[in-house]
């Protein structure tokens, strides 16, 4: 309770620091809801031109470009912090003072940051899911309900864990932003149906990057009924409790090698 009374506590600091600058902060929010508006544009353009994909529609596209927003925003309300660890917290020295306070340093970097953008993405994909799902055919199950849910909640676990663990290898070579940003990028592939990818690329985004293990395959499942939605749920379950597990063993052990540094 004590570090649950501390989160929130440091949350409200950090809103409280944001919005004594409203117009930025209205600025930020209003730019990135703009800038993933600007990506549906581009294709609904393409699919104007194309109107299928590898057979699949401008309405089921944009279904699993929505529902690939939910736990990349869940992911980016919570942990934006870690982009600033793994690109100049560690390099700049700005890590030392969280090493001085009796707090472990993964919570205070979660608790350094709150950011409301998140919720514009998380809006608009809501909302494309739903005039998608609207014109489509769609068989709602409890079990692809479920495996929704799951998908997006787990989903962002695993995003988080993938950022803990690569900001991780800052405190031993300062800098691990680049490989951060080329490992997150591969999300984008997710953000459309795995079927219009080569087999090798199947594979990698399912068991090495599981962007499409919790992306795609929820989708699939509920829109077509590809795969049983309760073990593709215990999957998702799984591979975020092993990424999970595996990022805070790689985060304790890079944090053991932390040397202070400056610019």
């Amino acid at each position: 309770m004590r570090y649950v009374h501390l989160y929130f506590t440091c949350i409200k600091r950090s809103m409280i620091s944001r919005l004594e600058y409203k117009k930025d902060t209205i600025i930020a929010l209003f730019s990135f809801f703009f800038s993933n508006l600007c990506s549906l544009a581009a294709i609904f353009f393409i699919l104007q031109a194309i109107p299928t994909l590898a057979g699949y529609t401008l309405p089921e596209v944009g279904f699993f470009y929505g529902f690939s927003m939910l736990p990349i925003a869940l992911d980016h309300l919570f942990s934006d912090e870690l982009w600033l660890v793994a690109y100049r917290r560690v390099k700049d020295g700005d890590m030392d003072m969280h090493f001085l306070r009796p707090v472990p340093v993964l919570f205070q970097v979660f608790a350094e940051t709150f950011q409301p953008e998140g919720f514009g993405e998380l809006i608009l994909g809501v909302a494309l899911i739903t005039v998608c799902a609207m014109n489509l055919t769609v068989k709602v199950t409890l079990g692809a309900i479920a495996v929704l849910l799951v998908g997006a909640a787990f989903g962002a676990v695993i995003i988080t864990s993938l950022k803990v663990a690569i900001a991780a290898l800052a405190f031993i070579f300062k800098r691990s932003g680049p490989l951060l940003q080329i490992i997150y990028n591969f999300s984008a592939y997710a953000k459309y149906p795995l079927a219009i990818y080569p087999g090798f690329i199947r594979v990698l985004l399912i068991f090495v990057l599981p962007f499409g293990l919790f992306i795609s395959l929820p989708v699939d499942t509920l829109l077509y009924g590809t795969n049983n939605p309760w073990l593709l749920s215990l999957a998702i379950m799984g591979a975020a409790a092993v990424f999970f597990s595996t990022s805070v063993w790689i985060w304790t052990l890079c944090e053991r090698r932390y040397e202070s540094t400056g610019s």
